[in-house]
């Protein structure tokens, strides 16, 4: 980590449901993370709007809490993360996935809006405490995770993925059971 870096952990942990509605009427698509036992499929009107429920999956959301300092970074901006799997030729996200090594990943950060007409996404200090927490462990491994806004999709509709629904995310990682005994012996100090 470099000068004045953060040292991360998730705070404020909810599982729940990342729920996708669209308006067959102007094309709108809109979601929502819900915390209810089973995620809510109602059908209903707001404004010019007619929602109806086109999928959900499982989620889990959370803010970011600095251990060093204390700073606390809201995303509340964020319904989910999604493990990218895009191979659009013609999407900035397909591209990046493309460019990155063996045992890399892409998450795309995923925002109330998929349209994005109001013109807001996750917002840019979330996405950069995200991607200095999925990377602060990764040491010399030759591995990176890289976060990115859903602003960047081509079309987040037809983005191929899947969401995640773990809070144990950088687990992930390691490759092996001796890689994760290493991880483990660092992050307690030699102790398993």
């Amino acid at each position: 980590m470099s000068e004045g870096a953060h040292r991360w952990f998730m705070t404020n942990i909810r599982d729940g449901y990342l729920v996708v509605e669209g308006c067959p009427e102007c094309g709108a698509r809109s979601s929502f993370f819900s915390t209810e036992h089973v995620p809510p499929v109602d059908e209903y009107h707001d404004g010019g709007h007619f929602w109806i429920y086109l999928g959900s999956s499982q989620a889990t959301k959370f803010d970011l809490k600095c251990g060093d300092c204390g700073k606390t970074v809201d995303l509340c901006d964020m319904n989910g993360l999604m493990l990218s799997a895009c191979r659009d030729p013609g999407c900035a996200v397909g591209e990046l996935v493309r460019r990155q090594g063996p045992g890399s990943w892409v998450y795309v950060a995923l925002c109330p809006d998929s349209t994005h007409a109001g013109g807001r996404c996750v917002s840019n200090e979330g996405i950069e405490a995200l991607n200095e927490y999925f990377n602060q462990d990764l040491g010399a491994m030759d591995r990176r995770v890289v976060v990115v806004p859903c602003r960047q999709c081509d079309s987040i509709d037809r983005c191929r993925g899947t969401v995640i629904a773990d809070v144990g995310l950088t687990d992930l990682y390691a490759e092996t059971p001796e890689e994760d005994r290493r991880r483990a012996k660092g992050r307690t100090g030699g102790k398993e």
